[in-house]
């Protein structure tokens, strides 16, 4: 790499670190904070989650017309949001507010309209009926829309938008474009067979990653807790510190290590998976994009000292391209 390539690099991370400094400094923490304490949150979700539960068994005595729980449920759901800061309990007030939404359309079909009960499908069979619709074999004909339209004018004197309108009154059907493609044709000696994978192969890759994952394993449950910046990062691999990264990836997704940033600075460390119960109190899984470059990689270094590496260097394999070989 020339300077030339490496000053624009360093310019480039320079701007991206700038403009995620813009971001987090514009990042309203009244709506959105990640770092909101655990415990809140985890009251949060277990509010919700029985006030949901709470829907779904008091079902049929909330879509009664005299019944006014569901007004008391918005209002506890309107006090609980209050507090929230993150998607995983935005996503559960949003679960409770579609159960009332398909309670209110029961509710509104139970409503009676002096001695009668509103029938939908009655409506719309009259409204049919006012349109010149008559009889089963009329089905296909045009509504008289201008007869409707004078009816309901009656009870209705404002001037309606153009916005009112749903939809276009004309739909004009687009013809579709047959497009030829035209096929390239190379010269066949120029072609190159692509490599062959065998069955093996993909096992023996498995192999070889569940094996780097236990040994990663080992060697933190021996240890204990560890600042993971300094466990996964190799002095002298950049690559392999990327590779460490994703095989601890998988112990965090086996449930099997956990992240722990109570104290400034994260700590990797194994648990034993989680209970039944931890799961029912609302323990979940939360996802962390972690951006690792060559400049990062190096500042981290440079910044913890680092001179010999905790998991231990792998061997490298490659399977190197003949100097013949194309990509196309």
């Amino acid at each position: 790499m020339s300077n030339q390539d490496q000053g624009n690099n360093e310019g480039n991370d320079e701007k991206y670190s700038q403009l995620l400094r813009t971001l987090e400094e514009r990042i309203d923490r009244s709506k959105y904070d990640p770092a909101q304490d655990k415990e809140v949150r985890r009251m949060i979700r277990l509010q919700y989650r029985t006030i949901i539960d709470a829907l779904i068994k008091k079902k049929r005595s909330l879509i009664q017309p005299n019944n006014g729980g569901m007004i008391e449920a918005i209002a506890k759901l309107d006090e609980i949001f209050a507090f929230v800061r993150n998607t995983l309990e935005a996503t559960l007030d949003a679960k409770a507010l579609s159960y009332l939404g398909d309670y209110s359309i029961e509710k509104a079909k139970n409503l009676q309209l002096g001695a009668t009960v509103f029938d939908a499908d009655d409506f719309i069979s009259k409204v049919k009926t006012f349109g010149g619709i008559t009889s089963v074999r009329e089905e296909g004909n045009p509504l008289d829309w201008k007869a409707i339209g004078l009816r309901a004018n009656q009870f209705n004197n404002q001037v309606m938008s153009m916005d009112f309108m749903y939809g276009p009154l004309a739909v004009e059907k687009k013809q579709r474009k047959q497009v030829k493609q035209v096929r390239i044709i190379r010269n066949h000696e120029d072609l190159v067979q692509p490599t062959q994978l065998q069955g093996n192969d993909l096992s023996q890759q498995e192999n070889e990653t569940s094996a780097n994952v236990n040994q990663i394993y080992r060697i933190l449950d021996e240890r204990g807790p560890t600042n993971l910046l300094e466990f996964v990062v190799n002095p002298s691999s950049f690559s392999q510190t990327v590779e460490n990264i994703f095989y601890v990836s998988f112990l965090i997704r086996n449930a099997v290590a956990e992240i722990d940033d109570s104290t400034g600075q994260p700590l990797l460390s194994t648990r034993a998976p989680p209970t039944q119960e931890e799961t029912a109190q609302g323990l979940g899984k939360s996802q962390l994009i972690l951006n690792m470059d060559m400049k990062l990689w190096r500042e981290i270094v440079a910044t913890y000292g680092i001179q010999n590496a905790i998991i231990p260097t792998r061997p490298t394999t490659s399977a190197a391209l003949s100097s013949s070989a194309r990509w196309y």
